[in-house]
This record gives structure tokens, sequence and C-alpha cells, in this order.
């Protein structure tokens, strides 16, 4: 008899262990685990003490190879003793049995923090007491209905447990693996899409927080820089000011050196240092993005969470050596997460309470109702998928119709939750791509000139840089600016002043052609025309000075612009951007002295009667 029960007990064994190895993740600090379902089949089928001693091995398993909670470690164990003393006493059912050990086992819990912390119950230990409850239930309900209707092993001992089944039992087992099983799956599925959410939700909100700060330090200068470095106390109050109007409510914003050293942190924390890797286990999304959890075990699971943070990190361009580091506490992004979870555990085991206190009222001359009950709930969760009701039938008999509504009525509750559990996932997308939009909206804005709605200076930088990198690329960048622009601005007033950039923008962009124009700022442009030979060039130069013959009519006024335009090729002249630009402006300067219009940094012309 040993030896016939060795082999299923090793096979149990080895699936109860890789059931936890494998366990399915729900939301964060929540997993569904199966071990417990060949525990419960082991009890049954290879006796008690075999079953303990599996347990004991998943518990040892869980609690130093997969480093779990104590209590998510030790539960297995606990259930197995329960169930196998109550088995040897009173024969039932394993799912009614189990169900009465996780309610007695959540209360104790629930009791037990109370009594040890003094405060009211935090939502993740809600959370974990329900969603254990509604895992160790699951589980039974998925042992007995194997151990009810699969007889079919070759194995005596199994065959020994085949047994004439009750119809109460059959009803019961319909009723409710016709609900939790779909809501079991459910959940699952929407905690996967909701850790996703929670990832892309936290990115972006760092990532917005840190460009925040990075477009206001590009516009300071490098004495600014240069005060930072030294530690200013005035340039690290404005660095501190700028941090604590760009972080949001609950979030921690800290800008540090090369060397660690914080130069302004919205938390006000008195850190010299900044180091935020240490204590505990990182996970890294991408790039930029990391998950830090405590390296401390916790009593339970979800209470790991409540210390956890996502750490977004950036550095500002430029070689300043500045890092920005958005801390986001990863409660924060759960807070109506396990609101919302909580109650849909809280509202599956009321239903599973009620079909039970249902199904037990039931008698033997339900057969001819429970055929056309079984015909309708057959595939019950897919017809609710398709907007199915189950009908209302009168048949006479007051039980079958209370029983019939009730099966009606949560189908209607099971629906109604997947509505809503679709609905806040809509929103939870719809928020994330306004998110997306403002930031596109932002960049858009970053890179335009806010004058003269052309591009600025810094997509200047951007557009130049990644031409030259370009293998074989050649152009040239065309520099210049208003003469007499000061002039103007003194005799006419700002107003005019900026009425003539606006009117320059538009001539310059009308005859750029398939060039690029930008505002440097002030009164300088600048053209760069990729892929284009000196006669293109010239006749966009000529092109340009013929444009600006056009005067502008402002307040009975006629203001006739005038530009000197500096050439520079690349690569020939440079491939650098800085250099590129340098040679353009002091071309355009000698355009400016000698009056020519027109001036090349080096004249094709001359280039070409060189060589001949």
């Amino acid at each position: 008899m040993i030896s016939n029960k060795l082999r299923p007990a090793l096979i149990l064994l080895l699936l109860s262990l890789l059931a936890d190895w494998f366990s399915i993740p729900m939301l964060y600090g929540l997993q569904y685990h199966f071990s417990s379902v060949f525990i419960i089949l082991a009890l049954y089928l290879v006796g008690g003490r075999a079953a303990i001693l599996i347990s004991a091995l998943v518990a040892w398993s869980n609690y130093f190879l997969l480093e779990m909670p104590l209590f998510n470690s030790g539960i297995v164990i606990v259930e197995a003793v329960v169930l196998a003393a109550v088995a040897r006493v009173r024969k039932g059912s394993v799912f009614l049995f189990d169900l009465c050990f996780w309610f007695a086992a959540g209360m104790g819990t629930l009791i037990g923090w109370y009594l040890f912390t003094g405060t009211a119950f935090h939502g993740d230990v809600m959370l974990h007491v329900f969603g254990y409850s509604v895992n160790g239930a699951g589980n039974a309900l998925a042992a007995e209905i194997v151990l009810t209707y699969l007889p079919i092993l070759p194995w005596s001992f199994v065959q020994r447990q085949y047994k004439p089944i009750p119809l109460q039992q059959i009803l019961i087992h319909l009723a409710i693996s016709g609900l939790v099983f779909p809501f079991i799956c459910f959940m699952i599925v929407t905690g996967i899409s909701q850790n996703h959410m929670i990832n892309l939700r936290a990115h972006q909100m760092a990532e917005s927080t840190s460009n925040t700060i990075k477009e206001q330090l590009k516009s300071w200068g490098a004495m600014e820089y240069r005060a930072l470095e030294l530690q200013d106390i005035i340039q690290l109050g404005k660095l501190d000011a700028m941090v604590d109007h760009s972080a949001f409510p609950s979030a921690r914003v800290v800008v540090s050196n090369d060397n660690g050293d914080i130069l302004a942190d919205s938390s006000g924390a008195a850190e010299p240092k900044w180091d935020w890797r240490t204590g505990g286990t990182i996970y890294q999304y991408d790039d930029s993005l990391y998950l830090w959890l405590p390296a401390e075990r916790q009593f339970i699971e979800p209470s790991v969470w409540r210390e956890a943070f996502y750490l977004y990190e950036s550095t500002v361009d430029g070689g300043t050596g500045i890092r920005i580091s958005v801390k986001i506490p990863v409660s924060l992004l759960l807070a109506d997460a396990e609101g919302i979870y909580t109650l849909d555990f809280v509202l599956i085991l009321l239903y599973i309470l009620l079909v039970l206190s249902t199904a037990n009222g039931i008698s033997r001359f339900i057969v001819h109702f429970l055929v056309k009950l079984t015909h309708e709930t057959t595939g019950l969760p897919d017809k609710m998928n398709a907007h199915f009701d189950i009908s209302v039938q009168n048949s006479h008999i007051m039980e079958f119709d209370k029983l019939h509504e009730n099966f009606r009525q949560m189908a209607l509750k099971l629906k109604a939750m997947f509505a809503e559990a679709v609905h806040m996932n809509a929103v939870l997308k719809e928020q994330a791509d306004q998110i997306k939009q403002s930031e596109i909206r932002f960049q858009q804005l970053a890179f335009t000139d806010a004058l003269t709605n052309i591009p600025n200076r810094l997509y200047f930088h951007s557009c130049l840089k990644e031409l030259l990198e370009q293998p074989h690329a050649y152009g040239a960048l065309l520099f210049m600016d208003l003469n007499q622009f000061k002039r103007i601005n003194d005799t006419h007033g700002h107003e005019a002043g900026d009425a003539l950039l606006q009117h320059a923008a538009l001539l310059l962009t009308q005859a750029a052609g398939e060039g690029t124009v930008c505002r440097l700022g002030g009164d300088e442009f600048v053209i760069i025309l990729p892929a284009a030979g000196s006669q293109e060039i010239e006749r966009t130069a000529a092109h340009i000075l013929e444009r600006f013959k056009e005067p502008l009519a402002y307040q009975g006024l006629l203001l006739q612009p005038r530009t000197s335009i500096g050439i520079a090729r690349f690569p020939s002249d440079a491939d650098r951007p800085e250099e590129l630009l340098n040679l353009a402006d002091q071309a355009m300067y000698r355009a400016k002295q000698r009056g020519s219009g027109i001036e090349w940094h080096r004249d094709p012309d001359r280039e070409r009667e060189g060589r001949t």
C-alpha cells in the first residue's frame, strides 16, 4: 500500500512545488497560487500525513527558495493540518471546510493585526486577507471538482474514491464554479493589465516632471552653472524653488551632481548624498525607470509594496553633470486599485456564501428545474459577454423561483463588475493618452519660437546636429540678421520691432524653399539647406534679398526690412555645429561691413579659379 501511494505522492509534491514557482501575478503584492489544489488532492488520495509532509516541503521552498513572506509560506501547512484534522472527524465537502478555514484565518489575521498594531486595518491587509480567501476557496473548489468528477486514473486507490454524486453537490459546483473561475481569470487578466498601466503612468508622470526641470535649466548660462558647481547659496535656492514648483504631491524630486551630492530635494530631507539603491532589490523596466523593493521580509506580501517606489533618472544635456531623480511611491498609484480589488473580493465571497445558503435548501424534486437551469447557465461567462440575461421563469415552487432569481442576480452583478472593471481600464487608458498628448504638445512648444511661430534655437541645434551626424551629408548654413533693427525698435517701439520680426520670418520661410528656417534670438535667423549645391545656395540667398524688398505696413508706417547673409558650407567649411554656426556668423558680419548683402565663408567661384 505504501509503495502504491509513493508514486502519486511524489507527483503531487512536484506539482505543488511547481504551482508556487509558477504562480500568476495579479495586482502588485498579490499572486494567485495553485499549490493548495494538489495538497488537498494529496490529503484525500494519499492520506493526511503525506499531505502535511508535502505542505511542509512546499512551505520550506516558499520561504527559503522563493523568499515569500512568513504568512504566504506558513499558511499552506496550517491549511493542510486543519483540513486533515477535519477530514478524520467528519466527512463532507472539502470546499465548505476550506471556506470555513479561510474565513477563520482571515478574521484571525485581521484581529491579530489590530491587536498587534493597535491601528485600523490597512488597505494591503484587507486586500491580502480577502484575496487569499478567494484564492484558497477557488483552489478547494478545483480540488473538490477533480475528486468528484475525474475518477478516471487507473490507480486502485483513486477508483475507491468514486461514489454516486449527490444532486445538491452538483448544483453547488455548477453555481459556484460558474461564478468563481471566470472571476479569478478576469482578476488575473485585469491585474496584469493594471500592472502595465501603472508602470506606464509612473514613467509618464516622472518623465514629465524631469523634462519640466530640464527645460528651465536650459535657460541658465555658464556663470549660473559655475555658481551651482560651487554650491552658491543663492543658486541652490533658485534650484530648490524650481524643484519644489515642479514636483507633484507625494513624489520626491532630487537634483544631484556626478559625485552624488544633493543640490536640491523637494522633500527637504537633510541628506548630503543621494543613494537610493541601498537596502532593497532593484528591477529595471527601461533605461530610465527602476522599481525598488525593500529587502527585509514582511509578514504579508502586499505590505512590501507600501515601502516600494519607482525611481526615474535622467541627466541634463550639455556636460553639466547634473542628474534629476524622480521618486514615486508605488502606494500612490495603487491606492484606487487596492480599494476596487478588495471590494471585488468581498463581493465574490458574499456571492459564494449566498450560493451555498441557497443551494442547501434545494430538495430532490429539483431535477426538472435543474436541467433547465443547467441549460441556461452553460457557458455563462461567454453569454454574459454577449449581453445574455437569465430569463425569468415561473416554476410554481417558491424555492425554485428564488434560486433561479439568485442566479439571475449573480449574473447581473458579475456582468456589472466586468463592466466596471472595463470602464476603469478605459479611464486609465484615456488618462494615459491625455498625458501623452500633453507631452507631445509640450515638446512642440519647447521647439517653437513664441513670437514668430517658427523653429527656435533649441530645434536648430538638434536639427543641425542630427544632419551633420548623417554619413555623406552636405549643404549650407545661412546666417542673417536685420540691418538697423535696433534703430527701428528705438524709434517706433518694441511692438513695431516684433511685427518686423514676424514679417521677416514669413519672408524667409517663403524664400527658403526646402530649407529649414529658425530664429536664434533677437533679430538673428538661420536657414539650414541640406543637400544643396552652390547654385541652389546662391539662388536661395538672392531670393531672400529679393523678398526682403517687400516693406511692412505697420500703423501708417512703411518698415523696410534689410538683411545681410553669411554662408558656410558643410562639410567643406566645417563639420561641427558650433564651428559651422560661428563661420556663418563671421561671414554675415563681413557682408554687413562691405555692404555686399551676401558673403561666403569661402567663395566657391574663387575656389574654382584657384583649381583652374
